[in-house]
């Protein structure tokens, strides 16, 4: 299965909610990613606004039946050319989208035109989820059609189809994702994240690809992962390489460059697990994982502060508590205003 079959009807779905500004933060950076990567994507964007001024126009005129138009429509359309994108986020459904939504597909069947969806010419047949995390929310184990199970860090999207059909299992990850695969030798699976592709039969590993963050991350637990950049949409850099546990594989630049090296770093699935391993770790390194897994802010009152080592094994504490030891270890004060953590040296 290609990989833009795989997300053309996603990207359809994207960029009308991006024309009608109702993307959240990582959505509009997707778009904005995809549109920067061609003059033919711009064009794109172009033909779609254009496209959608002019329905405007036309289901403002006072002529303008919907509910005849409509009638026109269905009586033209298949069911597979308009599929559906369930979705488990739950968001604001406008009925104004709804109507440029539907006077567009009306438009472009009144020119002759069925099958064009805002400027998009192939035909969809799949149909596709997402799950979506907030930005301080972590879903801990969510089930894909096949039987793989996705943890989902904070502010993150997986977006698959409801069902895997053809030679491969394909998903796309925006932000920071744990995977444990089903195996299945007959059926890979693939992860698309930004500028790197994954492909595994059956493993566990996590991959980090935040739109905007100029490298890729994948981490491997379990199994063999294969790890290849993208320098382009269906373009895949001929440098693979295969990961065992305990290695971690980098994609950077625009997937030209792709490196293996040994995970140092114990801590890399602490936002899941809540699993924390320090051996004379620097406090400001300590701190960053804290921050970035309990989402709370903790700042030093004194720049000399960060530079204390810490070696210590919390296993699924609260922030209060590791806070705590992190006090008394160092014989630190500790306060707490305005939802922000602060150490101080005692006097």
């Amino acid at each position: 299965m290609k990989n833009e079959k795989n997300i053309a009807f996603f990207n359809r779905e994207l960029l009308a909610k991006y024309l009608n500004n109702e993307v959240n933060p990582i959505e509009k950076s997707e778009v904005e990613a995809w549109i920067n990567q061609s003059d033919d994507n711009r064009e794109e964007l172009e033909q779609s606004r254009k496209m959608l001024d002019a329905v405007d126009a036309f289901y403002k005129a006072d002529d303008f039946n919907s509910v005849v138009a409509w009638q026109k429509v269905k009586s033209k359309m298949h069911t597979p050319q308009l599929a559906v994108v369930h979705t488990n986020k739950v968001r604001r459904e406008a009925i104004s989208h709804f109507y440029k939504v539907a006077a567009v597909i009306i438009f472009a069947v009144l020119l002759g035109s069925a099958g064009y969806y805002f400027g998009f010419r192939n035909k969809v047949t799949e149909v596709y989820s997402e799950i979506i995390s907030a930005e301080k929310q972590v879903i801990s184990e969510y089930t894909l059609p096949d039987g793989s199970v996705v943890a989902l860090n904070s502010n993150s999207k997986l977006v698959f189809p409801n069902k895997f059909e053809g030679e491969t299992r394909e998903v796309t990850i925006y932000g920071e994702a744990f995977f444990n695969v089903k195996p299945d030798a007959s059926k890979p699976f693939i992860i698309n994240a930004g500028n790197a592709q994954v492909k595994v039969l059956g493993t566990s590993f996590n991959v980090k690809a935040y739109p905007g963050n100029e490298t890729v991350e994948v981490v491997v637990a379990t199994g063999k992962v294969q790890v290849s950049g993208k320098t382009g949409p269906d373009e895949i850099n001929k440098n693979k390489i295969l990961l065992v546990p305990g290695e971690k594989g980098i994609v950077t630049g625009n997937g030209g460059l792709t490196e293996k090296m040994e995970n140092n770093n114990p801590n890399y699935l602490s936002w899941k697990t809540h699993d924390f391993v320090f051996n004379e770790v620097p406090l400001r390194d300590v701190i960053s994982c804290l921050e970035n897994t309990y989402h709370v802010d903790i700042a030093m009152s004194q720049p000399e502060l960060n530079d204390l080592k810490l070696t210590a094994h919390f296993e699924d504490k609260p922030i209060d508590f590791v806070l705590d030891v992190v006090r008394l270890t160092f014989n630190l004060e500790l306060s707490e205003e305005n939802e922000q953590f602060t150490f101080s040296a005692r006097n």
